[in-house]
């Protein structure tokens, strides 16, 4: 039986949104190609051969979410293959990853290899399915969280992971404080879904509480730690929420931020009544531990 592979390039930053249409049209594979600091190359792996129309509409309109309209979808095409083991191949490319000094990001058919090398022994597994929603551990954004968040000063006693996509965030944190209280949302079920599972995967699955909506549903001075790897866009919107769940002196830990966008977001967050501790650069991407005040009232 024939397969089909559909070839994309797009804004860069766009990428993990773009590989999430893929998935939600129906893609069983997804690769990302070619990358520059502008730009990404993917190519996307579908049994059946997809409606071009529908699908190229269905980017477009992901592209479209995003406002700076620094770039363009281009070079989509689609090529009808022959039958291989596609699956296999696209399985061998993703390897285990160390993040940090702690982590270790494992797909699941690689776990006999993470637990056989000796050298990944005292870094915590986090078990994540390439590709399933935002956040596999794989972008700069995602390591940067979890960068900053073994660097956290203080232990955390409840946390919210904003817009969790994966869960891999609020996975890492419950194993890395194992008497912390998680909470984790997402505006859209299915990530909400994946994420409670990847959590059983884990083996934190009972210490997870899972919400379908945003930080606007919890309640004033509820947190220690909140994590929100979205968009400039998003976190500039919901700085004054982020701020009000945290309790007095409890952290912020914000990604997904363009570089060239870190201006506007750090002042966002200073207006809310947060004060920037510690920041992060890699590449274009931006990231920012903070910290509330002490008796302020968010903005």
């Amino acid at each position: 039986m024939d397969f089909y592979i559909v070839h994309v390039t797009v804004p860069a930053h766009t990428a993990e949104a773009i590989g999430e249409t893929f998935w939600q049209a129906g893609a069983q594979g997804l690769e990302t190609v070619a990358e520059t600091d502008t730009s990404t190359t993917l190519r996307a792996y579908f049994p059946e051969a997809p409606a071009a129309e529908n699908l190229l509409a269905a980017l477009e309109h992901t592209l479209a979410a995003f406002d700076d309209h620094e770039g363009h979808l281009r070079d989509f095409a689609i090529e009808r293959r022959p039958h291989e083991d596609w699956l296999a191949k696209w399985k061998a490319d993703w390897k285990v990853q160390p993040v940090g000094q702690r982590w270790l990001i494992v797909p699941p058919w690689r776990r006999a290899e993470a637990e056989a090398n000796l050298e990944w022994q005292g870094r915590l597994r986090l078990v994540i399915e390439p590709g399933m929603a935002f956040g596999t551990g794989t972008h700069a954004t995602t390591q940067a969280c979890l960068t900053l968040l073994e660097q956290l000063p203080t232990t955390p006693e409840r946390l919210l992971d904003v817009g969790t996509g994966t869960g891999i965030l609020a996975i890492a944190a419950a194993k890395l404080f194992p008497a912390v209280v998680c909470s984790a949302c997402d505006t859209d079920p299915d990530a909400v879904a994946i994420a409670a599972a990847n959590a059983q995967g884990n083996g934190i699955g009972e210490r997870l509480q899972m919400h379908v909506g945003s930080v606007t549903a919890y309640p004033d001075g509820h947190f220690d730690l909140v994590l929100a790897n979205l968009t400039a866009e998003v976190i500039t919107a919901l700085a004054s929420d982020l701020a009000r769940v945290l309790r007095p002196q409890g952290h912020l830990i914000a990604a997904g931020i363009l570089s060239e966008r870190q201006a506007g977001v750090a002042a966002a967050l200073t207006t809310a009544g947060l004060d920037l501790r510690q920041t992060q650069t890699d590449g274009e991407w931006w990231a920012a531990l903070a910290q509330r005040r002490p008796g302020d009232t968010p903005a």
